[in-house]
């Protein structure tokens, strides 16, 4: 058994190990089709072939004890070649277990990613299995045990005072679950090693806390009165609500659950034991409007866990995040972009913006007269949106100063569409400047505007949403113009060639008059770029639980 992420190995090689006689169709297209295959080989040891083997193809947050086997269209038999295929998959990531019946041998791949293409899975020979004896180490309370993506799982009762799970595929396993019955806690174990024909036992095996963390979107909470789905939680920790001195270095043991045991997806954006902060986003699949009852489980405690923390997996591309960028990386590193597509950012030396404290975590803050930020080869990307698109962009900004300058927070080019502020707009100075989303509209020769009035010395969450044809603002959770003024020029094209820009213009604006490139004078946190418009409720959710008195997230 490997523990090998992502599980594939070169195409190549294996078109050659596997199919030199056939040939394969590959289907670039994401989203799971008639082509989407996931295909591979067992052997015994020596690389002898391994027919008529079962072998499961099954999703890597699979839970046994709670949904049963797999369905029938990921379950398969090898031939005579010791080949498999798995047909109609769902992009994700998935674990091969496999099974020869006939002499007992078993074998276990974790962490194959299905991408929109032929996945060709890695080989391993099967072996003889060994089994785990667990010893809890705390009083036992009914439940179950079970290793998640595979197939197994077992019961147990308060009379138990061991849990013994034989017929385990050998190599290493990378974590173990116990879930107990009285409050659906999940306690895991990282990395256990499996020896064939041998029993690993496992003592005090319990992560040593937890705690309960409400989410209240009633009124006196969020106010948020409908359900929102897959949303990054900002969960902040602090000397209030939580012991440093108990969680592993970096807060690598940190782990959270619902209340179902269902394990969730985490990214621990800061960790700063010395002052005894973190921001941690927590994914939720659905936060329940107008209620003050749901709860997830934290836990920590655990100095032999591995780092969990997965910043692509909470910013789900699937999800519609194409570019997250928290900006609290170190001054000398790329400014990493959370989400699958990488899209990470760097400066000039003379032009790198300064760490300072954030929003939310740590920030990027910007001179006024050279700092920025560029995503390089992200013109022809997925933030590469057409005209009358559905998209959002959002931002945290702190402007040091009004003033009738144009400033950009993040730009794809002045002729595509950004965020700024501004004291010209419609062919009008303002005394007082706007915060503008704004859409250039090829066909008409228009720039098309929603604004709102600037604040200074103070963090503002912007976002604005492109509906189609419709277009809206919202300041701190709430729509604050959703008209769309239009500048007419008739000399400018819709341009789509430009970089992702945070803190300046790509090029020198020249309409309607010289602006320069606009920089930013201020702080800019957590800019985000998603392929979907979102909901006011989203919106106003993530002001609510991300601005500094948190209304969101209770502890407990």
């Amino acid at each position: 058994m490997k523990n090998s992420p992502p599980g594939i190995v070169s195409l190549v090689l294996l078109m050659l190990m596997f199919f030199c006689s056939q040939q394969v169709s590959v289907n670039s297209q994401g989203g799971g089709g008639s082509e989407v295959e996931v295909v591979g080989q067992v052997v015994f040891p020596g690389n002898v072939p391994a027919p008529y083997t079962q072998v499961k193809l099954i999703p890597v947050n699979h839970n046994p004890a709670v949904k049963g086997d797999v369905a029938d269209s990921l379950i398969d038999t090898s031939d005579a070649n010791g080949q498999y295929t798995f047909k109609n998959i769902q992009p994700g990531i998935y674990n091969v277990q496999a099974v020869q019946l006939e002499n007992r041998t078993r074998m276990l791949v974790f962490g194959v990613e299905v991408t929109g293409e032929t996945t060709f899975v890695s080989i391993d020979s099967l072996q003889k299995p060994g089994s785990i004896k667990l010893i809890p180490g705390i009083e036992t309370e009914e439940g179950y045990v079970t290793i998640p993506g595979t197939d197994i799982a077992k019961q147990f009762d308060v009379k138990e005072s061991e849990i013994l799970i034989d017929s385990v595929p050998a190599g290493k396993i990378p974590e173990i679950r116990y879930v107990t019955g009285r409050d659906s806690a999940v306690i895991t174990k990282q990395n256990v090693l499996v020896k064939s024909s041998d029993t690993t036992i496992i003592t005090n095996f319990t992560w040593d806390n937890k705690r309960s963390i409400y989410l209240n979107t009633t009124v006196s909470g969020a106010g948020v009165d409908s359900d929102v789905y897959d949303f990054p939680v900002l969960v902040r920790l602090t000397e209030s609500n939580f012991d440093f001195s108990q969680a592993a270095e970096n807060g690598k043991d940190i782990r959270f659950t619902s209340r179902n045991g269902t394990p969730l997806l985490h990214e621990i954006e800061k960790w700063d034991g010395a002052s005894r902060h973190a921001a941690i986003w927590v994914r939720i699949d659905t936060v329940y409007g107008n209620d003050s009852t749901q709860s997830i489980l934290m836990y920590w405690g655990n100095p032999d866990a591995q780092d969990y923390s997965n910043s692509k997996l909470v910013f789900d591309t699937a999800s519609g995040f194409q570019g997250v960028w928290h900006l609290g990386d170190g001054p000398n590193d790329l400014i990493r972009d959370a989400t699958f597509n990488g899209y990470d950012g760097s400066s000039p030396d003379t032009a790198t913006p300064s760490i300072s404290e954030g929003a939310i975590g740590y920030c990027r803050t910007f001179n006024g007269t050279s700092d920025f930020i560029t995503m390089n080869n992200t013109s022809e990307s997925k933030i590469n949106f057409p005209q009358d698109g559905y998209y959002s962009v959002s931002a945290w900004v702190s402007l040091d100063a009004i003033d009738i300058k144009s400033r950009c927070i993040v730009s794809k080019g002045y002729e595509q569409y950004y965020l700024r502020s501004s004291s010209f707009s419609v062919d009008i100075m303002t005394t007082s400047p706007l915060w503008e989303f704004v859409e250039f509209d090829g066909e008409e020769k228009v720039w098309e505007v929603t604004n709102s009035p600037v604040t200074e010395k103070q963090w503002v969450h912007l976002v604005g949403v492109r509906k189609g044809t419709q277009q809206y603002l919202y300041c701190n959770g709430a729509l604050v113009d959703s008209t769309i003024d239009k500048w007419p020029n008739e000399i400018a094209d819709r341009k789509s060639s430009n970089d992702l820009s945070i803190g300046r213009f790509a090029e020198v604006i020249q309409i309607p008059f010289d602006q320069g490139f606009g920089y930013f004078k201020g702080s800019i946190d957590e800019v985000r770029i998603i392929s979907t418009a979102v909901s006011p409720q989203w919106i106003r959710l993530c002001y609510m639980n991300q601005k500094s008195e948190d209304k969101l997230v209770v502890f407990k």
